[in-house]
């Protein structure tokens, strides 16, 4: 899968459960030429309702020189507010520029955490539940109308997005991010038909178990699943994934790097479970 063709932004480069980073580092190394983005928490540690949707500053900058040096070219990097329309539309028009044009955008935003309505859907705080569509539904659908014009300009491109095994299948205690993630594959299918005579394809992952192997990279939401059942989350991924075992970020990934790539010309509308075989 040469990539040596292809200019891409990658959104969420930094962020928790580090499928971000992975994905960064195989696309280097595959030959795209890249600009990275997240969003980055404030210093003084305001922003907490962002849950796991924030990078640290100077982990995105670490991960910014990881996929430089994987890539053997220095990556721009930028801030964004996913949520805000106004941030994106830059960080595109800043993208574009930085590689004279846009062939592909990895959309992997999304956020979990107490204030984002992780848990039981009858105990979720209307707060908590707007803010966790804000970062799991509406900033897919942000990213990829701002992504349509520069796409267009060349072409034709790919957006793959981050979407969740608890968007395909219900999970108990997985809160708003599951009922988000349901809307995002259907906003999926809706764009890949809309998008298509652009020469545009859309199409969405769906990992089930990250394992948090990386302390720079917890997964504090799939945590708290195995948590509620009380069961360690060995033993919930070697109950629920029929694989026996969770998966790394790489394994993800993979299954972007492949949308990405030409080799999935004719894939589009696609949601992709990435779930060791667990049933959809």
């Amino acid at each position: 899968m040469d990539l040596s063709s292809k200019a891409v932004l990658v959104v969420g480069a930094a962020r928790p459960p580090g499928i971000g980073r992975a994905t960064a580092v195989r696309l280097a190394r595959a030959g795209a030429r890249l600009v990275l983005a997240d969003a980055v928490a404030p210093a003084d540690g305001g922003g907490a309702d962002g849950g796991t949707g924030r990078a640290d500053g100077a982990a995105l900058r670490a991960v910014a020189d990881e996929v430089a040096a994987a890539g053997g070219r220095p990556v721009p990097v930028y801030d964004v507010d996913p949520t805000d329309p106004a941030s994106v539309a830059e960080l595109v028009a800043s993208a574009e520029r930085e590689l004279g044009r846009l062939d592909a955008c990895c959309n992997l935003v999304g956020a979990t955490g107490a204030a984002l309505g992780d848990g039981l859907l009858a105990e979720v705080d209307p707060s908590a539940w707007q803010r966790g569509l804000d970062w799991n539904l509406t900033t897919a659908w942000l990213i990829a109308r701002a992504c349509v014009p520069a796409l267009t300009s060349a072409g034709g491109g790919s957006i793959v997005t981050l979407s969740s095994y608890a968007g395909m299948t219900p999970v108990i205690g997985s809160g708003v991010v599951g009922v988000a993630r349901a809307a995002v594959n259907h906003l999926t299918t809706v764009l890949a038909r809309e998008l298509g005579p652009l020469g545009i394809r859309c199409n969405t992952v769906c990992p089930l178990g990250v394992h948090p192997g990386d302390p720079r990279f917890p997964n504090p939401g799939l945590v708290k699943i195995a948590e509620r059942e009380g069961t360690p989350l060995s033993d919930w991924l070697a109950r629920t994934i029929p694989l026996g075992r969770g998966q790394s970020a790489d394994e993800v990934a993979a299954v972007v790097q492949f949308l990405v790539s030409d080799a999935a010309s004719f894939v589009s509308g696609v949601n992709v479970p990435v779930a060791g075989g667990a049933p959809v």
